[in-house]
């Protein structure tokens, strides 16, 4: 009966991040913005900045952070828009060179296809996705700004969440870390996702490769999504240069030292810095990606880790549900998470 119950609750669980995914993805975006916002007020505050210049410090680079992504995707909109019709012309040339390998049937096939890419009928819908998306980050900047001013008063709330004392601290230690664990882990990750899109970023306009500040944004963003995000990083720009450059040179250079850059990031400095900050399982993480992905797309993709850490986390705190923790864990070992 308890295991039909169980099996009930989650089915229930997955039903409602499905449906309720326009309400819940800006509020989970929102709680992550806040929680990275808070660990970078955190770290301000033992240089020794009082804890109010140290949250508007935090603010301030956070919002630096949005203006730089604003400034670099409006700055190359017309250098692509320019550049345009010049990288359909390098694809048709390598289509025709494909073709002997290809045959003549698909080489045609993708010349249609380039034909038909026109960036003035794409733009429009551009142009309502970016209506869209200026209205949820409206609304998640007012949910930021509530969560901020509320802080402090979450503990006090945990308190008197339970009649019983013990349920009560229980709670709050819960709550704190699932806080602590993601706020580390989101710290760690965007501080290494800076590290690699800078990195990126200098090999790239060292090679001449258009739009570089584009590609290190890029880059930065999948550096979020587990495995994939670090193999796309790589793909794109190198394809970018395959079609932007005569010779293969050029390609190959970037290939290598941009998986270079992410493989002693993402495996070697990384694990040094973040250490078992969340301890799960690899396995755990790919198929959170998976599941993620599947019901909240993209974002889903983007916010994977974070959230299955939650889940596992709040599972080693309760007795019944330990062993589903044990299977999300790394090793097995989740005192951390219970202690």
């Amino acid at each position: 009966m308890r295991v039909l119950t169980s099996l009930l609750i989650v089915a229930l669980v997955i039903a409602g991040l499905v449906v309720g995914r326009d309400f819940l993805i800006p509020l989970t975006i929102a709680f992550l913005a806040t929680t990275l916002i808070a660990a970078t007020s955190d770290r301000l505050e033992r240089f020794g900045l009082p804890g109010s210049l140290s949250l508007l410090g935090a603010l301030a680079v956070f919002l630096a952070g949005l203006g730089a992504v604003i400034y670099i995707l409006s700055g190359q909109i017309d250098a692509i828009t320019e550049a345009w019709p010049r990288y359909v012309q390098r694809l048709e040339g390598l289509a025709d060179r494909a073709s002997e390998w290809l045959g003549s049937d698909i080489s045609e096939k993708f010349s249609e296809a380039l034909a038909n890419l026109n960036l003035a009928r794409t733009v429009p819908g551009l142009l309502g996705s970016a209506g869209s998306f200026l209205s949820s980050f409206i609304l998640i900047s007012l949910y930021v700004g509530f969560m901020l001013a509320e802080r402090g008063q979450v503990t006090g709330k945990l308190g008197h969440l339970f009649t019983s004392e013990e349920q009560n601290t229980r709670a709050k230690k819960t709550v704190g870390d699932i806080v602590s664990g993601i706020r580390d882990y989101i710290w760690i990750k965007t501080l290494m996702s800076v590290f690699t899109a800078a990195v990126s970023y200098a090999v790239l306009k060292w090679l001449g490769v258009d739009f570089s500040e584009t590609w290190a944004l890029l880059i930065f963003l999948l550096n979020y999504i587990p495995s994939i995000g670090s193999v796309l990083g790589v793909v794109f720009p190198a394809l970018i240069a395959l079609v932007q450059f005569d010779t293969l040179s050029q390609f190959l250079v970037i290939a290598i030292l941009l998986s270079a850059a992410q493989f002693i990031i993402g495996n070697v400095l990384e694990p040094a810095i973040m250490g078992r900050t969340l301890n799960l399982s690899p396995f755990v993480v790919m198929v959170s990606l998976a599941f993620w992905g599947m019901i909240w797309g993209l974002v889903g993709a983007f916010l994977s880790v974070p959230l299955t850490a939650a889940i596992a986390i709040a599972c080693s705190k309760v007795e019944s549900w330990r062993w589903f923790a044990v299977l999300l864990s790394e090793d097995g070992r989740i005192d951390e998470w219970r202690d």
